[in-house]
Order: C-alpha cells, then sequence, then structure tokens
C-alpha cells in the first residue's frame, strides 16, 4: 500500500510540475526585445525642406531667433517641401545670405531626433494605443482592436505575445505588416522617408 501512495504522490508531483510549467510557458509573457532607435537627421538650409525644419522644434526655435517671421508667411505650407535657399529669392529682405549663414550654422549643431522604432515583439500594447498614429495602423490590420473593452487587460503584453491567444486574426502577416508601418512611421518621425 505504501508504495502505491508514494507513486500516487510522485505522480501526482510530476502532473502539477508540468502544469505549472505549461502555464508559465502560455501565460507569462517573454521579456520585451530591446527598442531599436533610428539615427536623426542632419539639417542644413541647403538639403532640409522647410517643412522639416518647422516639425523639429530645436530647428524651429533656431528659424525664429534668425528668422522670426519666417512661420508667418502666408503660403508658408506651400513652401514646406522647398528649402530656405528655395524661397531667399522670394524673401531677400527676410532671408539674407549673413542670416542663412547663422543659421546654417546652428542646425550643423543638431544631432537631429532619434526615434524609437515600435515592433510587434518588443513594444507594449499600453504605447501603442497611447500613440494615435501607431494605434491607427495597428486598426488597419486587426479592425476595433483598440475599441475592445477588455483591451486595458492587455496593455503590458506585446502584440506578439497576444498572438498566441489569437493566431486566426492576429497572424504572421499582419503582425509582419504593422512592424513594416511601424518601421516607416519610426522613418517618417526621423525625416528619413
Amino acid at each position: 500500500m505504501t508504495r502505491r501512495k508514494s507513486k500516487i504522490i510522485v505522480g501526482g508531483v510530476v502532473i502539477l510540475f508540468a502544469v505549472f510549467a505549461a502555464l508559465w510557458f502560455f501565460v507569462m509573457p517573454p521579456p520585451p526585445e530591446p527598442a531599436v532607435t533610428l539615427p536623426g537627421v542632419s539639417y542644413s538650409v541647403a538639403e532640409s525642406d522647410i517643412g522639416a525644419l518647422l516639425d523639429y522644434d530645436e530647428a524651429k526655435q533656431i528659424l525664429d531667433r534668425h528668422i522670426p517671421s519666417i512661420a508667418e508667411i502666408r503660403q508658408i505650407e506651400v513652401a514646406r517641401p522647398l528649402t530656405l535657399l528655395d524661397i531667399q529669392p522670394f524673401y531677400p529682405k527676410m532671408i539674407t545670405d549673413e542670416k542663412l549663414a547663422a543659421v546654417n550654422a546652428e542646425l550643423l549643431e543638431l544631432k537631429g531626433s532619434s526615434v524609437v522604432v515600435y515592433t510587434t515583439r518588443s513594444t507594449l500594447v499600453g504605447v501603442i494605443l497611447d500613440d494615435p498614429e501607431a494605434r491607427a495602423i495597428v486598426d488597419k490590420y486587426l479592425p476595433g482592436f483598440s475599441t475592445e473593452p477588455r483591451i486595458d487587460q492587455g496593455r503590458g503584453f506585446t502584440l506578439a505575445f497576444m498572438q498566441k491567444f489569437d493566431s486566426k486574426t492576429m497572424t504572421d502577416e499582419k503582425l509582419a505588416a504593422i512592424n513594416a508601418d511601424f518601421e516607416a512611421l519610426a522613418k517618417s518621425r526621423a525625416g528619413l522617408k
């Protein structure tokens, strides 16, 4: 009888161990992969378009210091894809050679802004939900994802981890497409279109 009890106890322990190991594998999320960053761009009056200079806060501050009225030009939205050198002939009193040289000297010192590249394996769902552009990307491939009533429970997980629970909806192809759009978003934010 004792032999049978010890077999039952050992069997029970083995089963419990197997259950805990399975729960650990399927329930505990893997640690997120390290974040990937893209380097920032360098800026100059000859190569940087006005839109990029106005959108990057540090560059805009330089413009405001040396050419304070540039943002007030009525046609500035149309001129966004042009460089300062391109529009200088139209505003010779406002954009002088001396001002351009001063702006360029300070722009060359800027390091640019580096941006984090979101990925389905490294970025937590909470971070994605808090970024409207990233949230729109996920909703494009997984309609209704961000409006799912229980989504707040998944804020601490990655999309790749959540795929284990719904692999029919969250296919490898959809996650790859989301990753590609995340990379394009990061490149756009870094000015590397």
